[in-house]
């Protein structure tokens, strides 16, 4: 192939202090010394590999299959590195590592610092070169003031899986670059303010969903290169969209080609059999207290946030990290609490300006508390509670509701615990669970009524808001993770409806600074009737900065329609219903003013004042006071 270049020319040199920072657990840019690297007219491969023999760089042209095997070396100061500078330029072409272990074993390996890899089911690594894409000044621009202030601002986050969003006619992928035209003017015209991206890190099967990865800093070759994602998010800032990405911190894929026994024996994994394998995903739990592989977990979530300037990350299955594995009754797992805390403390010093949430299914505390305060310095974690209980009292029929009413109201007894987003995932729709509009009990008309309910319970609630694509539109199905959503559900009235119904939500969720301005502080809610259990009704106030923007949120969760029905106010003057579930503009209303009443100086929820309002069956509304100076008594 061409001569083998001296170690020392090498220009991203692992001096003393790299080395130790490596080895400690405090490097976050291990990207850029490790893997392969293109300068000039020359290729460099570098891999940690302790404990062995030799270690060889196999090397293939595109679209040849003859191999070439490069010796590497071990770096005359720290013998667990094997580095080889080759005098040629190899982008595009594949490689792997061949390891032979101390006991003669030939192990053949992709590179864990690879920045691209072959289309499944090939799994080579891939030689890039420099990348391409120039950021835009008004994505730059962005970036900047993307998350300013967000804890005041309204969230809706679009979850999508990529590759079953939507497909070409030929079941094709959509590329990157074909979401920029697809994705973006859809996710704008609902109404969703970000997109959170399930894990595109390299990974062997699409059931997988991303989440058993292989290549932790390689985006997936399914969709397009490192160029065409970088112009994808790009194209995100310039419109205004935020953009997560959700990543995996603490588990890796158990196929022989990766991470798994990468020397020969456990490396990256868990020393403790107990703690090593995850039986439910198929997973190898990291060994979260080894520095070299604390620096490779610290790098690859720094490589997404500084390379590719995401707007933040949720990380998954943190649960797994927070309490010991395969013990049924999850004793904390202070070990793993650590490694969290310095991944956050870390990382929110790089970026101070990047958001951090946390899948946390349990209830860990202090996931959202900053980590002087003695929490693990996450921004926002997912409300599992909020969403299992309102869906199992949404699942249930009707009249079997009053003796569940406390899933409805349990969750503000800790919400203020933490910084919540109020979640409607794919956790939900998946594994055949079915999609939320078919879990809703009754006829087909009933099911839609209680999913727009659902809907209204869930953007006025209070914390941050996630929904899981095709939900939008009710979609037919559950999620498989295998085809793409049903679009041609959208082609009958009811689906459009659903659809326009989401738009209008979105809409006046965003335009009520009562619904996000304070969702993390108590002053931001009230209940006026929390326990009306015997006609399964909830009743609250949500609350912004200023006065005016009160809102009065009745959701009846019953069958019944309940004519002369009294609710609390906190003033007295004209309220206007200002949102109501059972009405929509696209239906042909002019306004959705349509219903006025007088607050009575009569007492009711232990506020001075109420009205009376018909409370339709399946129902959730929103009522505000009009601040024309009429008062009325």
């Amino acid at each position: 192939m061409t001569e083998v270049r001296a170690l020392n020319k090498r220009e991203h040199s692992l001096t003393k202090k790299k080395l130790e920072e490596f080895h400690d657990g405090k490097m976050l840019d291990a990207y850029l010394y490790f893997g392969a690297y293109v300068s000039g007219n020359a290729t460099s491969f570098t891999v940690w590999v302790p404990d062995v023999r030799n270690v060889s760089v196999i090397c293939t042209a595109p679209d040849e299959g003859r191999e070439q095997h490069v010796p590497m070396e071990q770096l005359p100061e720290d013998p667990t590195i094997w580095r080889v500078e080759i005098d040629r330029q190899l982008s595009g072409f594949t490689y792997e590592y061949e390891i032979e272990t101390n006991e003669g074993e030939r192990l053949r390996k992709t590179d864990p610092f690879a920045r691209a890899a072959e289309y499944r089911p090939q799994t080579r690594s891939i030689v890039r070169g420099a990348p391409e894409h120039r950021w835009s000044e008004a994505a730059l621009r962005q970036k900047e003031i993307q998350n300013d202030n967000h804890l005041e601002k309204p969230m809706a986050i679009y979850e999508v899986h990529i590759g079953t969003w939507k497909r070409k006619a030929n079941g094709d992928f959509l590329t990157y670059k074909e979401l920029v035209d697809e994705l973006i003017p859809y996710v704008k015209e609902q109404g969703f303010t970000h997109i959170e991206i399930m894990p595109i890190t390299e990974h062997p099967l699409d059931e997988s969903w991303g989440y058993q990865t292989t290549g932790f800093f390689a985006a997936t070759s399914r969709f397009g290169t490192e160029d065409e994602l970088k112009y994808f998010i790009d194209k995100c800032a310039q419109h205004g969209v935020g953009l997560f990405l959700d990543w995996v911190p603490g588990h890796f894929c158990v196929d022989a080609h990766a991470l798994a026994n990468f020397n020969g024996s456990l490396l990256y994994e868990e020393p403790r059999p107990a703690r090593r394998m995850n039986p439910d995903w198929g997973t190898l739990n990291f060994d979260v207290q080894k520095g070299e592989v604390i620096s490779f977990i610290f790098s690859s979530a720094h490589y997404w946030l500084e390379e590719f300037k995401f707007d933040g990350v949720r990380m998954d299955a943190v649960v797994n990290l927070l309490f010991i594995p395969n013990v049924r009754d999850r004793p904390h797992n202070d070990e793993g609490a650590d490694f969290l805390r310095k991944l956050t403390t870390a990382l929110r010093e790089r970026h101070p300006d990047k958001l951090l949430i946390a899948e946390d299914a349990w209830h860990f505390p202090g996931v959202t508390k900053d980590v002087a305060e003695g929490g693990l310095g996450f921004h926002y974690k997912w409300n599992f509670g909020w969403m299992n209980d309102v869906q199992r009292y949404m699942e249930a029929p009707p009249e079997k509701r009053p003796s569940l009413h406390e899933k409805i109201n349990f969750s503000l007894m800790y919400h203020y615990e933490a910084r919540y987003i109020s979640t409607l995932s794919h956790d939900e729709v998946s594994a055949g669970k079915g999609s939320l509009l078919h879990k809703m009990a009754g006829t087909f008309e009933e099911q839609l009524q209680q999913l727009r309910l659902l809907y209204g319970f869930w953007i006025t609630h209070p914390g941050k808001k996630l929904l899981f694509m095709g939900q939008e539109f009710g979609e037919p199905g559950g999620w498989e993770g295998r085809k793409p959503l049903d679009w041609e559900a959208l082609e009958q009235p009811e689906f459009q409806q659903m659809a326009a119904f989401i738009r209008e939500l979105l809409a006046f969720y965003k335009t009520e600074p009562a619904l996000f301005e304070l969702d993390d502080e108590r002053r931001g809610f009230q209940w006026l009737d929390a326990d009306n259990a015997e006609q399964s009704v909830a009743s609250f106030i949500r609350r912004g900065h200023n006065e005016p923007d009160d809102c009065i949120v009745i959701c009846n969760f019953s069958n019944q329609d309940y004519p002369d029905f009294p609710v609390g106010l906190p003033a007295s003057g004209t309220y206007e219903e200002v949102f109501s579930t059972t009405r929509l503009i696209s239906e042909g209303n002019e306004s959705r003013g349509m219903n006025k009443t007088h607050a009575k100086k009569i007492p009711m929820h232990d506020q001075a004042y109420s009205m009376v309002i018909d409370l339709p069956a399946l129902s959730m509304s929103v009522w505000k006071r009009q601040q024309d100076g009429s008062e009325r008594n």
